[in-house]
């Protein structure tokens, strides 16, 4: 009785220890990658000179207030045209990816042909392929087409494509945890496949689409190659160049020597930071979601 006791007791404080280690664990990491977050937010607060001269943790001064107001008030820093824009790409390059990468994952899922799984290998392979090597071909396609800057059709035409082998690959997955007899079920009541894909299939997946909506989200929101590439005009400028409005505002020349004004750069990252975080904060469950299905098959 006394030694299966503290048997029981031994194992209890190991099932403690492991707890404890695990949390510490945690903790630890989660420290280390808010550091970067806290380190921008105190060089918003910082004065120019300090900011550009001198890398403190802890603020010398205190000129948040100042920061953010330079920042509101610059002329080239239209905020509400810059995040119109950057919605209406997002908007397209979201709608394009959700539609045809859903479809061509549906006729994975669902239908048998010839060669679909050499097919399934060859197009997973293509994300070996670095985007960066289709940068040349493309621009100067878009060039010689004259649509380098109508309509931002470089930024979001190739969604429309089901280019993204990825987002193919988890439709994928979650199509496959659709039990087959329920696609039988629909075919003999007479729904076709454009039905069955829509009133059935689409509606069944929407941690999928919510996880496609932020990747999206996030990844218009970075992307600085593309606006660079494509878009000249200051009327036309996305979030991306927000920050670049601040980075070269002291550059003359063209020189690589020149003066940084990070307090104000930070404060405007601090600014485009703000619609990332409130729509994870909404969508984190369904993104969750999505992440523990993607493994699952049928």
């Amino acid at each position: 009785m006394i030694k299966e006791s503290a048997r029981k007791h031994s194992i209890k404080h190991k099932e403690n220890a492991r707890k404890a280690f695990i949390y510490f664990a945690l903790s630890f990491f989660a420290f280390i990658a808010l550091i970067p977050l806290y380190y921008l937010l105190i060089t918003a607060m910082k004065d120019l000179n300090e900011a550009a001269t001198q890398a403190t943790m802890v603020p010398q001064s205190f000129a948040l207030w100042e920061n953010l107001k330079f920042v509101l008030t610059h002329p080239d820093y239209k905020i509400v045209r810059m995040f119109l824009n950057t919605m209406f790409i997002f908007v397209l390059k979201t709608l394009g990816t959700v539609i045809t990468c859903s479809l061509a994952a549906y006729g994975f899922a669902f239908f048998k042909f010839p060669g679909k799984n050499i097919i399934f290998f060859i197009l997973l392979s293509t994300m070996m392929i670095p985007g960066e090597l289709l940068g040349i071909p493309i621009y100067e396609f878009m060039v010689n087409a004259g649509l380098k800057e109508v309509a931002y059709i470089p930024l979001w035409i190739g969604a429309w494509f089901a280019t993204d082998v990825f987002v193919i690959f988890m439709f994928k997955q979650f199509f496959q945890t659709i039990p087959k007899a329920l696609i039988e079920a629909a075919r003999v009541d007479g729904y076709g496949e454009v039905a069955i894909f829509f009133k059935i299939v689409l509606p069944l997946n929407i941690p999928a689409i919510t996880t496609v909506i932020l990747l999206y989200f996030v990844g218009t929101y970075n992307d600085l190659y593309g606006p660079a590439l494509y878009i000249s005009d200051k009327t036309n400028w996305v979030m991306a160049n927000s920050i670049s409005i601040f980075e070269n505002l002291y550059r003359e020349g063209g020189s690589s020597s020149y003066l940084i004004p990070w307090n104000y750069v930070s404060v405007a990252s601090l600014i485009s930071l703000i619609p990332v975080v409130l729509l994870f904060s909404f969508m984190q469950k369904k993104f969750l979601q999505s992440v523990a299905g993607v493994g699952i098959k049928g």
